[in-house]
């Protein structure tokens, strides 16, 4: 399993975006490989970012669906806490840990196009865009 990360879906949905056929494409090769995931949390962002319920069902059916469970919670939540960029205000995102945490809970890859703290959770191999295209 691949879990997908929200700023990739994202870039992939919104065709102007800078990094939307990078993403596609990666989607594509990834896709081939392995199964892709999409995070409850994925969902609650898309909601958040005010697109329909209906567009979003749509727009993920091909994605393998996973709930957050309460492993991966407290794992994003004592990473978040751990992180120093986690104790200052609005410079990280407790959704990106929660993710990542599914992620390590669960022994699977990662694509993202976040390179920035990947360090909190050494064990996940983390894929980019860029890099799957190679």
């Amino acid at each position: 399993m691949i879990l997908v990360d929200t700023s990739v879906i994202v870039a992939w949905l919104d065709q102007t975006h800078p990094y939307h056929l990078l993403c596609k494409s990666a989607l594509v090769d990834w896709a081939s490989r392995d199964t892709l995931g999409i995070s409850s949390v994925t969902f609650a962002e898309l909601a958040a970012g005010g697109r329909t319920r209906e567009a979003v069902e749509t727009d993920l059916e091909g994605f393998e669906r996973v709930e957050l469970d309460f492993e991966s919670s407290w794992r994003a939540g004592v990473a978040f806490r751990r992180s120093p960029s986690g104790k200052a205000p609005g410079k990280a995102v407790l959704p990106d840990f929660f993710i990542r945490a599914q992620a390590a809970t669960h022994g699977w890859k990662h694509l993202t196009n976040d390179k920035r703290r990947v360090a909190t959770f050494p064990e996940v191999e983390f894929l980019f865009p860029d890099i799957s295209l190679k």
